[in-house]
């Protein structure tokens, strides 16, 4: 039969206790009360305890104690459960050996390329990154003195991008448990110490459920005396919602949600591209918030797929002596992304050194409620490369009359970029076919700020963005200017607060 061998700690009183026991001589030399028990000021206050037992030994002594199998218990269920917790020992063991194995590089651009050579072998959930660390400048973590006053959490929104923000920054993600009870409701359990540290909780509000679970952990984190808590949004869920359009009596959700991180203790967030930058203001001016646009990411990434391409410029002389870029025009997706297609000009612009092209394709004529019009182009894009730039794409349908308008004009390719991945649950497989059946695009790139549960088609890839925010937390720990990050500017030297250079 397999025995079971358990462990029984006794508890001990610690070396604080054991002190205030030998100054004291006792439990009575001190206060008591009429039942001879000590009399404390507050219930904080240190117990003083035995340090032996009724025979003289320690009690913090471990003790192995061999206990016969019950005879009631099914020895094939024992045994599948023993061999359930080998091979998780097995997995953490192998998962410790590639953390230790990523982390090993010494500059951002090893760190970033062993990552992508991780991620190279996950053919379930594929995600590509620039070759070059373009923003991601900071040393890791894990070597500094801020390891043991830092704890990183990713929730079970962001637990892959959480994954990679610890191998970049030289941390492990520590370990939580968040699940349901039968009634549904949600549990979570932080399993780390996490008193008088500074905690990151990487987690999409993709859901009511992720929000729940967001809020919860918040709470249970100031509860158990964390010294700052700073929640890491890569989605802002209800983010659309910023507004109370009369005479509809509507809730202004993306407030509400504000006020409950707030309730909750929340000290910063760092969200990344918001619908509308004006959410911020509905953060009280004590809860800071830093609003990160990775289109300078994307910029990057596109920057390095046109620098492969030969010019089809023949006729252009002036080109064919500078270089082979390719004309580009970025096109935004309607009047609403003109700043975030200009920000992504720009980058592209220094980046190339090269004179790109700004369009817009305006729906000014589109009625209230109306799911589909015919799109108005502003700009020049006949014979050039043009990137459409929207911050979500939902349903696709935007996406489709744009790049047919786009091609109909005369553009030579067409991509798309956009920061989040919304697409429908009840409708996603749908979405997704619709958008790779665009023979029209050449691809749509997306941020991984949402996981998708369905296998992305070929047309659409996923924007590791775990080195910008690594790059923003680390940031925040050394008191650095986080909105600097895109600008492309050396690292200015700042004095941090743990007395590292």
């Amino acid at each position: 039969g397999i025995g079971a061998v358990t462990g029984s700690i006794l508890n001990s009183a610690s070396n604080h206790e054991k002190s205030c026991c030998e100054e004291s001589e006792g439990v009575g030399s001190m206060p008591v009360d009429d039942d001879g028990l000590p009399i404390y000021a507050s219930t904080s206050d240190p117990m003083a305890l035995p340090t032996v037992n009724e025979e003289g030994v320690a009690l913090s002594d471990i003790y192995l104690e061999r206990i016969h199998p019950d005879p009631n218990r099914d020895r094939e269920t024992e045994l599948r459960e023993g061999m359930k917790a080998f091979g998780t020992c097995r997995e953490t063991l192998a998962t410790s050996d590639a953390n230790a194995s990523l982390v090993a590089g010494s500059t951002p651009d090893e760190r970033v390329s062993k990552m992508n050579e991780l991620h190279q072998n996950d053919h379930e959930n594929p995600t590509v990154t620039t070759r070059k660390a373009y923003f991601y400048q900071t040393s890791q973590i894990g070597s500094s003195n801020l390891a043991h006053k830092f704890v990183l959490l990713a929730g079970p929104s962001s637990e892959e991008l959480g994954s990679d923000i610890g191998h970049l920054l030289g941390v492990p993600v520590s370990r939580m448990d968040v699940g349901k009870f039968a009634d549904g409701e949600t549990r979570v359990q932080i399993q780390e110490n996490v008193r008088h540290k500074h905690v990151y909780i990487v987690n999409s509000t993709t859901s009511p459920d992720a929000m729940v679970e967001l809020l919860l952990l918040i709470s249970a984190l100031r509860r158990a005396s964390a010294k700052r808590i700073t929640a890491v949004i890569p989605y802002f869920g209800y983010a659309r919602q910023d507004e109370n359009k009369r005479p509809l009596r509507e809730p202004i959700a993306a407030a509400d949600v504000a006020h409950m991180l707030e309730e909750m203790g929340v000290d910063r967030v760092i969200c990344m591209d918001l619908h509308n930058d004006t959410v911020r203001g509905f953060f009280a001016p004590q809860v800071p918030v830093e609003h990160l646009m990775p289109a300078p990411v994307a910029a990057a990434y596109f920057h390095e797929e046109l620098s492969s391409m030969q010019s089809t410029r023949d006729n252009d002389a002036k080109a064919a002596k500078s270089s082979s870029y390719p004309p580009v025009t970025v096109v935004a997706a309607h009047e609403g992304q003109v700043g975030r297609a200009t920000q992504f000009r720009d980058v592209l612009k220094r980046l190339a050194g090269e004179d790109i092209e700004l369009a817009v394709l305006t729906r000014g004529r589109m009625k209230a409620g109306a799911k589909v019009y015919e799109p108005m182009l502003v700009g020049k894009v006949k014979g050039r490369k043009c990137i459409i730039i929207d911050d979500i794409v939902n349903t696709g349908t935007t996406l489709v009359s744009n790049v047919q308008m786009l091609k109909q004009e005369g553009a030579d390719a067409v991509y798309a970029w956009a920061t989040h991945g919304v697409f429908e649950k009840k409708n996603c497989e749908a979405t997704l076919e619709k958008i790779n059946a665009l023979d029209d695009m050449e691809y749509l790139l997306i941020s991984n700020s949402i996981t998708t549960p369905q296998l992305l088609p070929l047309k659409i890839r996923s924007l590791n963005v775990a080195p910008l925010l690594a790059e923003a937390i680390a940031r925040a720990l050394h008191n650095q200017s986080i909105s600097s990050i895109l600008s492309l500017e050396p690292l200015e030297s700042v004095e941090r607060y743990d007395g590292d250079p």
